[in-house]
């Protein structure tokens, strides 16, 4: 087992250990079906290396999570993810928690040096977007953190952001790796877009990359666009592939997942 699965299962059971028997309140309570809350680095994209808190959803729209539904699953939807996806966050094992109980598991893990918490959050899964909703972002804000969300692209911020009241209220950073084609992506925006290679190329993704949005970088508009190659047994033809692609197409960087080099989860 490696030292960051190690560490995956530690935190899981943690979560589970601590909130696995707690009260379920009043039926109309919102609960969060969640794996794992975990003080780390964030190891990939724009803000690689940057301490943050990660929530990890269960569920997933694209994969069971469950190896003996891989080839059934792609076929299923199309996706090629639950070929070579090495992430656990299938229902089993999970906790479900109020907005209230996350709030509170997340402030334990930013806190842990008091004179210099931390209050970035990157709410992930599996796919954070069927769960994640205005009322958990609203607690995140209300306790100063900047949240970040990753996605696959195929539900709308309108859909998973929008308040009762009828507001929009999404995360204020969005990361999309999508697993389908372009044209069955429904996503409105986002900061970030990371294709992993092989299965993903630049070429295929185009306009859904006008959705992304600019940041300013030496003064002059700039978009996120990441090449990440696949963390598998082609990882060195994906390397390959990748270095390829980014020279081809210079608005294409290659990202790498730098906390496994460092060996944090």
């Amino acid at each position: 087992m490696s030292t960051t699965t190690a560490a995956r299962h530690t935190h899981e059971a943690g979560l589970a250990t601590r909130r696995g028997d707690s009260p379920r309140g009043t039926t109309r309570t919102r609960r969060y079906a969640t794996k794992a809350i975990w003080r780390t680095l964030q190891g990939e994209g724009a803000w690689a290396g940057r301490a943050a808190v990660f929530v990890r959803f269960a569920g997933c729209n694209m994969w069971s999570g469950e190896a003996a539904h891989r080839d059934r699953d792609a076929v299923r939807t199309g996706a090629a993810c639950p070929l070579w996806c090495d992430t656990d966050f299938r229902k089993r094992g999970s906790v479900k928690l109020s907005a209230a109980d996350l709030l509170a598991e997340v402030l334990q893990a930013a806190d842990a040096n008091p004179a210099d918490p931390v209050r970035f959050v990157v709410l992930t899964g599996g796919e954070p977007l069927l769960q994640a909703d205005a009322a958990l972002i609203e607690a995140l804000h209300d306790a100063d953190f900047e949240v970040a969300t990753e996605t696959n692209g195929t539900v709308t911020l309108a859909q998973a952001f929008t308040s009762k009241d009828g507001t929009l209220v999404p995360p204020d950073w969005v990361v999309c790796s999508p697993k389908l084609p372009a044209e069955r992506l429904v996503l409105e925006w986002m900061d970030e877009l990371k294709l992993v290679v092989p299965d993903y190329h630049p070429a295929d993704y185009g306009t859904f990359a006008e959705r992304l949005r600019t940041h300013p970088v030496a003064g002059r508009p700039r978009r996120y666009q990441w090449l990440q190659p696949e963390d598998s047994a082609r990882r060195v033809e994906a390397t390959r592939l990748a270095v390829s692609l980014a020279q081809q197409h210079p608005a294409w960087r290659v990202s790498v997942q730098t906390h496994k080099m460092l060996g944090v989860d």
